[in-house]
């Protein structure tokens, strides 16, 4: 089971990154996005532990497999609140690509996204997130998804979707026209 795969052969394998960061800038936004190998929500709550709460997520849910699609956004939250959700559905989220994760702390106007890629984002950064990047030993050059690829729904983890939608009080919103890629 695995998220995002490559196409080798006619095949669709599991891909992985290369432990690769790059700081990306266009003329509305400046953000950093990395490329890991493994342990993708251990760093988002290495991310979000330097930010100050209350956070809110934003969880997208695009490719519905029994809840309506949409954008189910939470109330405020405290670190131990998100670092339970994150630690509750970790392989949801680590092993499905139905779905992208952001999560806001307005104090420090930090938002972490977890996106349907493998590839965590991170706008509005400071000193201690590139403290925490170049502790992790993360190598800076391009990061590129693989093309062709492939997005894996595993219907292993079917129960899951339902479970987050009804266990937290979610407000509900259409996607934007960005969510569907």
């Amino acid at each position: 089971m695995f998220k995002l795969g490559s196409h080798s052969n006619s095949e669709s394998q599991e891909y992985h990154y290369s432990d690769i960061y790059n700081v990306e800038q266009n003329s509305s936004y400046e953000r950093i996005v990395l490329g890991l190998t493994q342990s993708h929500i251990d760093t988002m709550l290495d991310l979000i532990g330097v930010c100050n709460g209350p956070f809110y997520i934003l969880y997208v849910l695009h490719t519905p497999h029994s809840c309506e699609e949409g954008r189910y956004q939470s109330g405020e939250l405290t670190y131990d609140e998100v670092s339970t959700l994150l630690n509750c559905y970790r392989d949801f989220f680590e092993n499905d690509g139905r779905h992208d994760i952001w999560i806001h702390s307005p104090e420090t106007n930090t938002t972490i996204v977890y996106d349907r890629h493998n590839l965590i984002y991170l706008y509005g950064f400071t000193g201690d997130h590139l403290h925490i990047i170049d502790r992790m030993g993360l190598k800076k050059e391009s990061v590129n998804i693989p093309c062709p690829h492939v997005h894996c729904y595993n219907s292993e983890y079917d129960n899951f979707e339902p479970k987050l939608i009804n266990e937290y009080r979610w407000k509900r919103t259409p996607l934007h026209e960005a969510d569907r890629q």
